[in-house]
């Protein structure tokens, strides 16, 4: 299910280059089909500020400051070595979300590897 997923957003992007390749991505044909979001900048910002102030504060209120750079540390160390990881095995795809990188690249790794053992065994 997860796979199909990723297809059609693949497929929509490589759409997306094609026309942009071709020059045509701003036409309103293309464009239409496509709906705008728009995001307030500041305030994501100031959630991202907020949540890590709060954060801060109960790791400092509970004495637990040690705890919270480890646990930092750690998943700083876990996204950016899912990151890698998925960057290695499948460079198309580069998601610092923790796993999905590393689990999506090793999925297709291994669709990738039956694909070629199956056509080896068809010829055979």
């Amino acid at each position: 299910f997860m796979m199909e997923n990723y297809q059609e957003k693949d497929q929509i992007l490589a759409e997306w280059q094609r026309q942009l390749d071709a020059r045509t991505a701003s036409e309103d044909k293309w464009m239409n089909q496509f709906t705008l979001i728009t995001n307030n900048e500041m305030e994501c910002f100031c959630y991202q500020i907020g949540h890590l102030v709060m954060v801060v504060i109960l790791s400092v209120l509970l004495n637990r400051g040690d705890t919270f750079i480890r646990l930092f540390g750690s998943i700083f160390c876990l996204v950016s070595g899912c990151h890698t990881i998925g960057w290695l095995l499948n460079s198309t795809s580069t998601e610092s979300v923790p796993f999905e990188t590393g689990i999506k690249a090793i999925a297709l790794s291994i669709e990738k590897r039956k694909k070629y053992c199956e056509g080896i065994k068809k010829k055979l």
